[in-house]
This record gives structure tokens, sequence and C-alpha cells, in this order.
């Protein structure tokens, strides 16, 4: 299947040469069956004809159903392995004392068993999905070097690590001469800024730290699909979803920020209307003119949802400051900007100083 490379934009993945897809394709999903599986792998064909060359998955996801079917999907493709960038995540498959966390002995055996179900001989990076309270930085550090040295993996990451952690595995790593992390898979969008904008600020200025987006679209809030309030049994907001505890980001526990947050949604897709796109693509957008997000991981169940989703990059190749101002405006949640004492002025916010204005459009 032939790619049309010219239709992507890549960039480098933190402090490395690797060139990823400024858009991903991920498999996390609500459940998986056998249509699933089938409309996931049209769905990661479709992807790759556009361009996307980074796919993400992990072995939580469905508890494994998804690295298989991703396998099949990349078989699907028929891609050179060369031209791919795969990413898993390791933290939980299964439910035994061993089956959890960032342990030398559940991190080998983990990316081992994912490889089975990826039916792949490696993966570019491979994530710690999550920090781990119990096990010491230093083994998971000196398990994740094995790794790559045994040529399962050619770079590790982080995954929602807040910025001490990152900072002392980079610490370990110094000392004891293994392989670095490389970057953090992190929530970022229009409606959760904080981490990517303020937390690991010093991430990117100390180490060149990469970033691989999850939820641009914000669970599907940012689709505008959810405006009125109305969560259809289904949705990942339905108070009977087991990922119902996602709504906590964005509602609060107490469900006291729902109306502040659909009124941001609403605004939201009120600019889009006005950009005559959809909500989806300016929310991705949004998202990709920041530079300190190397890639956005979005997710898909339909062919027509990969087509929308690529129109983001048109939109994104036209960003504007007056864009930039009035998007601000509407969502009134910039991170309170840290304070340069040398200056005694706030920095300036990091969103700003990562903007490119100069995207290029490539259906030109």
């Amino acid at each position: 299947m032939e790619q049309e490379k010219a239709k992507m934009i890549y960039r480098t993945l933190g402090n490395t040469g690797l060139k990823v897809s400024i858009l991903s394709f991920g498999t996390w999903m609500p459940y998986y069956d056998e249509s699933s599986e089938a409309d996931i792998i049209e769905c990661m064909k479709k992807a790759w004809e556009l361009g996307v060359n980074t796919f993400d998955t992990a072995e939580i996801y469905g508890h494994g159903t998804a690295e298989t079917i991703m396998g099949k999907g990349l078989k699907a493709i028929g891609a050179q392995r060369e031209d791919l960038v795969i990413t898993t995540k390791l933290f939980r498959c299964g439910n035994g004392p061993n089956d959890c966390a960032l342990s030398r002995k559940h991190l080998i055996e983990g990316v081992k068993n994912s490889l089975k179900r990826l039916d792949l001989d490696y993966v570019d990076v491979v994530f710690c999905h999550r920090p781990d309270t119990e096990t010491s930085v230093d083994e998971t550090c000196r398990a994740l070097d094995w790794i790559i040295e045994e040529g399962y993996a050619f770079y590790w990451a982080t995954s929602e690590w807040t910025p001490d952690q990152i900072a002392r595995a980079m610490e370990i790593c110094k000392e004891e001469d293994l392989h670095k992390p490389i970057a953090d898979q992190c929530q970022y969008n229009a409606l959760k800024r904080n981490n990517l904008e303020k937390d690991l600020r010093h991430a990117y200025e100390n180490y060149r730290y990469g970033t691989t987006i999850w939820s641009p679209l914000a669970m599907g809030l940012l689709t505008g699909k959810y405006n009125s309030g109305e969560f259809p049994e289904g949705s990942r907001f339905h108070p009977d979803n087991k990922d119902f505890i996602y709504a906590f980001f964005y509602f609060g526990h107490d469900g006291s920020r729902k109306e502040a947050t659909l009124e941001k949604c609403n605004k939201f897709t009120k600019i889009a209307k006005e950009l005559r796109c959809t909500s989806a693509q300016l929310a991705l957008a949004w998202t990709l003119v920041n530079r300190d997000a190397s890639t956005c991981i979005f997710g898909a169940t339909k062919v027509s949802q990969v087509e929308d989703n690529m129109g983001a990059l048109e939109i994104a190749s036209k960003w504007t400051e007056e864009l930039e101002d009035k998007i601000e405006e509407a969502l009134g949640n910039q991170p309170d900007p840290e304070m340069d004492y040398n200056t005694w002025a706030p920095k300036r916010p990091r969103r700003r100083v990562a903007i490119d204005y100069n995207m290029p459009n490539l259906n030109e």
C-alpha cells in the first residue's frame, strides 16, 4: 500500500533522530470485538495511506487484544518495518502479583509478551505507562536499558510521570551510563493544559524531552457531540461506563466544573463553525501547532474519522496570532505563568513560545 508522504509533517521525537508523523494512530478503545477489529485495521490502513507512520498501543488495552489487532493491522498495511514507528506501553496486563508495575520482571516479560502479540521483533519505543510508587526508579531504568541493549526496543519513555520523576530517571541514567528516557506520553488538549504547558517546561528546556499526546479531543468533548450535556449510553461520560472516572478530569469529582467545561466546548464549536471546519479538526490543530507536542495520537473506528482528522493539518497551516487570541479568550484557562526572578516579571507563557505559525499547507 503506497503512502502519501507529501501529505504529512514529521517531527523528531525529543532529543533523538527518530521522525514521527505529527498525527499518530492509537488503539485505545472502550471495547474490542470482531467488528471493531476489522474497523481498526481499515482505519490503520487509511492512516498509513495518508502519511501516518506512528502507531501506538499498550498491553493494558483490552488486556493485550489491542496489540494483537495492531499486529494484524501492520501486516495489512504491508509497509517495510523500517518505515514504521511502533510504540507500546507497559505497566499492567493481568491480575497476578507480578503482572503490574515497573519491576525488572514485569518489564522484561511484558515487552516479550507484547512483541508476541504484535508479531514483531522489536518496537521503536516502549513507554512506562504510569509511574510506579513501589519499584525503585533505579531498577526500572536498568531493566529498560537491558531491553534496549537486547534489541527489543530502540528507546524508552515515560507516560504521565511528574517532572521530579523524570529528573530522577535522567539523573540515574546519567550516573550509571544507561539509556535515558526520551519523551512523555501525556494528556494535552484545549481543556487540559497545565501538565504540558507548565509542569513539563523544564523537561523540554533541560533535556529536549519529547511528548506523544493522548486525548487531544478530550475524550470526545472537543468534537462538539456532547455540547448539550447529554451523554448517551456507551459514551465515555455515561455514568454506567467503566471509563466514567475520566469525567473527573473535566467535570471535577463532584461535577462542579461540568457547566463551565461545556460552555468552553460550545464556544470552541462556534469558532470551528466560523472557520468552516469541524470541532475535532480545530481541536487537533490547536494541539498540533504547539511544537512541544511531538505527535498527537488519535483513535478512530471509521475511515471517515481518519480522513476528517487529517483536515486538522490544513487548519494548523493557517494558524494566526489573532486566532490563538480568540481561542484563548474563549477558553479562559491559560496556565499561570512562572516568575522570572532575574527580570522580576512573569515568563512568557510556554505555549506562546512554542507555537508554530509557519506550518506548511500540504494541499498547495
